[in-house]
């Protein structure tokens, strides 16, 4: 979480809108607070503010500010609240040294102690401040600027994403990571670029540096050098990896809201993603038919995508995929973890803290074991500690809800599915193909239902606006569809949402129903469709408003619905397997709405950001 940008020149630009437009690519991760500091002769000036990036620029007028070197945040606070003093950058006691830092130093608070015992003055009540205070007691005693940020990183426990830069050496910026990403963009000879995430190098540089844990660089302008923490003297080489996103791609482009475009982006995102080689999802069968025990862990969202990926997937492997959340992970497996294992694991930015701590203890836990990986970033640190990876092709995903990365995360669990039903022959071949036939034409569907609903969806959100409490319910592979539906109205229209399987709602939930409660059921005609329509009658009976999602050929939950949204894909098995992928643009749609509905910014929901990158 939390947005970094810096940039280091020869050239005078006009670095403060430069340095306002990184961090607003990055606003999703962080949106509570925000700052820049400039080089000001012998120290920094530091602007910040509590509030978004606009209130910036209102209160200090940046984007006339010409200059050479700068670096700026926006916040997601975890230690200390949303206030002006304790939003980055932050500074030492002489304001010579200005530092921005996403991620939690663990053991702050024993360092802050023995920092203040040596006379340093603190001002915030953040754990980042403790880094500037340790890199200014380090150059104190002598050492260099890069000797200082290294043994400054080295007394901290933790997790890390810094940009430094220190007034007595203008002519560089350093820069270092350990669990919280850095890209880094070169415009060889002239400017150096660094960001906490791809989108805000875009519009200077298609072509990034990506580094690793415990690296540090240091950035002068037009160049970078690559360093390891851990040894310091020696240079490390490292080849940049080419972005295929456009600039554009990270622009609303006439849309409202990134939440809105991204949707309306979910077609073309699945069609790209239909061209990865057939090979790298085959590499995931091959493992998955190998292995003795298999399991699935993500959050969130990429969870729920893999709640429909392991159904997918044991429709044809004929083996328990045990799906777990990534922070209980070691929890639920130390001690029982087995030898010739896979783990899935599923994150849209690869850089999911609690998904890295699971796939790096498993590693350490079982050697052999495999690890899966599917994310939409690459260079990620996921794809690091990954036997076999898959790059979705969603693009950049500026939204904090997460839409198209749903999308595509389900696309590619639902086509290694179907290399798993070659490998294993568990189907005839002319029904594999049907269901391959199925999966490719899902862009087609949503395209053709986002041409004709939109409105309508509107429409009668408007006579939802006054509910606080809803359900959303499935049964089968329709439970995951439900749950994400119903976190997506939950995260942007700050609505309670209970996501449940239809059948076991009547063990509790169903005693909350009065007249009017509106309740959303996930209806393709699957198998559990003949029970589903029992359950709609249920909770009918009740006094429930129903508002269903169907395929356009139902009748029997049309008729007992209050309200239908209709699905333009066929009523057959080989679509229904697929149906998270088609039903759930509805949700997102309805979810958008609602939040404007209710006066809510549908791109910052209320407490989120996009990547969570500490525990």
């Amino acid at each position: 979480m939390c947005g970094i940008f810096g940039l280091i020149s020869n050239k005078n630009l006009n670095i403060g809108k430069i340095a306002l437009d990184g961090i607003k690519r990055l606003e999703y991760r962080g949106y509570d607070s925000c700052g820049v500091a400039f080089q000001n002769g012998k120290n920094f000036d530091v602007k910040k503010v509590s509030g978004k990036i606009e209130a910036l620029q209102e209160k200090y007028s940046l984007n006339s500010l010409s200059g050479s070197l700068a670096i700026a945040h926006t916040r997601w606070a975890t230690h200390g609240a949303p206030t002006k003093r304790n939003s980055h950058p932050h500074t030492d006691c002489r304001e010579e040294i200005a530092l921005v830092h996403n991620g939690i130093i663990e053991n702050f608070i024993e360092l802050k102690e023995e920092l203040i015992s040596k006379g340093h003055t603190f001002k915030s009540e953040t754990d980042t401040e403790i880094l500037p205070h340790l890199i200014e007691d380090y150059l104190g005693q002598g050492f260099s600027f890069k000797e200082a940020v290294v043994r400054t990183l080295k007394r901290c426990k933790g997790a890390y994403g810094i940009a430094v830069c220190y007034a007595k050496e203008p002519d560089s910026m350093i820069v270092a990571r350990k669990e919280s990403p850095i890209v880094i963009g070169v415009d060889k000879g002239a400017t150096s670029y660094c960001a906490s995430d791809i989108p805000a190098l875009l519009p200077h540089t298609r072509s990034c540096y990506i580094l690793n844990d415990d690296e540090l660089a240091i950035l002068k302008a037009g160049e970078v050098e690559f360093f390891s923490v851990n040894n310091a003297n020696k240079k490390i080489k490292k080849k940049p990896e080419y972005i295929k996103w456009s600039v554009d791609d990270a622009r609303k482009n006439g849309y409202d809201h990134f939440m809105l475009k991204e949707i309306f982006d979910e077609p073309d995102a699945l069609r790209n993603t239909l061209k990865i080689p057939d090979n790298e999802f085959k590499n995931f069968a091959q493992e998955l038919v190998k292995a003795n025990q298999i399991y699935i862990t993500a959050a969130g969202t990429s969870y729920y995508a893999s709640l429909a990926g392991k159904y997918m997937i044991t429709r044809f492997l004929g083996k328990f995929i045990q799906n777990i959340e990534c922070s209980e992970f070691q929890n639920r497996l130390s001690g029982a973890l087995e030898r010739n294992s896979v783990i899935i694991a599923v994150s849209q930015s690869g850089e999911t803290a609690d998904t890295i701590e699971a796939v790096r203890w498993a590693k350490e836990a079982q050697p052999d074991i495999k690890i899966l990986s599917i994310t939409n970033v690459v260079g990620s640190s996921l794809t690091r500690y990954s036997d076999h990876y898959i790059v979705t092709r969603a693009g950049p995903e500026i939204g904090v809800a997460s839409t198209k990365t749903y999308v595509t995360q389900v696309l590619s669990l639902g086509l290694i599915a179907l290399e798993v039903a070659k490998l294993k022959k568990s189907k005839p071949s002319e029904d594999i193909q049907k269901y391959y036939d199925a999966l490719t034409s899902t862009p087609d569907i949503i395209e053709e239902f986002l041409d004709k609903n939109v409105n309508s969806i509107r429409a009668f959100v408007k006579n939802l606006e006054k509910n606080l409490n809803y359900f959303f319910l499935g049964r089968g592979i329709s439970i995951a569809t439900a749950k994400e539906g119903g976190l997506k109205l939950k995260e942007v229209a700050c609505r309670f949402i209970e996501g449940y399987s239809a059948a076991h709602a009547k063990h509790g939930p169903i005693s909350l129903v009065r007249e009017g409660f509106p309740i959303i059921f996930i209806a393709p005609p699957d198998e559990t469709y003949k029970r589903l329509v029992g359950n709609v009658m249920e909770f009918k009976s009740r006094g429930g408003y129903i508002i269903s999602v169907v395929v356009e050929s139902d009748k029997k939950v049309t008729d007992l619905s209050d309200v239908t949204i209709r699905i333009p894909q066929p009523s057959t098995r080989y679509y229904n397997l697929f149906s998270p992928i088609t039903f759930i643009p509805a949700l997102q749609i309805l979810s958008y709405f609602a939040a404007l509905e209710h006066g809510l910014d549908p791109d910052k929901p209320l407490n989120l950001a996009k990547t969570v990158t500490v525990h």
